[in-house]
């Protein structure tokens, strides 16, 4: 039997799961991810996990069509409750809101359950998510950005033991900090909102983004009125700002 087909923003979570995991993946919806793992010999094992019967029951169905109910184990669970300590290695958490992950990570404490890689894929409030994961010592080591059904999607690899010298963060702060002669705040600002990995390897996709989205500012600024949003018009160019720096740096 053929693999699941992927699509790309799940595909390129998968491919950020180190091999020979046991995966617990968060808000499995259909089942695809875990499938995917298993019949590509990524992961040892999936505790495959939902908050509603209606998409755990369609996952189970898939993970029955495809063999594998000894190896991907469904359960119902609001994030991590129902995870056990050291049942798994490597968390994935896909497409969801950025604060709704953000209460599961500080709810289900992952790091106290013996998981040391998180893959995650926030699709809001990523400034405030990168910010968070900082301040609890999570270190983003490695990104990638998508362009799918005409929307941009972030993944992140977090781990909770990075032993590097210097994190991702800080060398493409020091990158930003060189190329653009900003102060350190906000070098790092810069990389909270657009991904340290991501503008340290100069992905090409985040430059379409980043283009992108300077277009957008534009489009905005020309409608705005001085005196009516002032306060409006100071979040733009601060945004314009931003971008051209990361921009400049291609």
């Amino acid at each position: 039997m053929k693999n699941v087909q992927l699509s790309e923003r799940l595909f390129a979570a998968a491919s950020l799961v180190p091999g020979g995991s046991r995966v617990a993946d968060v808000g499995t919806d259909h089942g695809f991810v875990p499938i995917y793992l298993i019949n590509e010999n990524i992961a040892e094992h999936v505790v495959a996990m939902d908050v509603n019967e209606g998409p755990l029951e369609r996952a189970r169905e898939h993970v029955h069509e495809y063999g594998l109910d000894d190896r991907i184990e469904l359960r119902l669970s609001d994030g991590l409750k129902e995870l056990s300590d050291g049942e798994a290695d490597t968390m994935v958490c896909a497409g969801m809101g950025g604060l709704l992950m953000m209460r599961i990570l500080k709810e289900g404490d992952p790091v106290n359950k013996g998981i040391k890689t998180m893959i995650l894929q926030p699709q809001s409030d990523l400034v405030n998510f990168r910010i968070y994961l900082r301040e609890n010592n999570l270190v983003i080591d490695d990104e990638r950005e998508i362009f799918e059904d005409g929307k941009y999607y972030t993944m992140m690899r977090v781990r909770a033991d990075y032993a590097g010298e210097r994190t991702p963060l800080e060398e493409a702060a020091l990158d930003i900090e060189k190329s653009a002669g900003c102060d350190r705040e906000r070098a790092l600002h810069i990389c909270h909102r657009f991904g340290p990995v991501l503008i340290k390897k100069r992905d090409p996709v985040l430059k379409k983004y980043l283009e992108h989205e300077l277009n957008v500012c534009n489009k905005i600024f020309k409608k705005l009125s001085e005196n009516e949003h002032t306060d409006r018009i100071r979040d733009i160019i601060n945004k314009k700002n931003d971008i051209t720096t990361v921009l400049s740096m291609y």
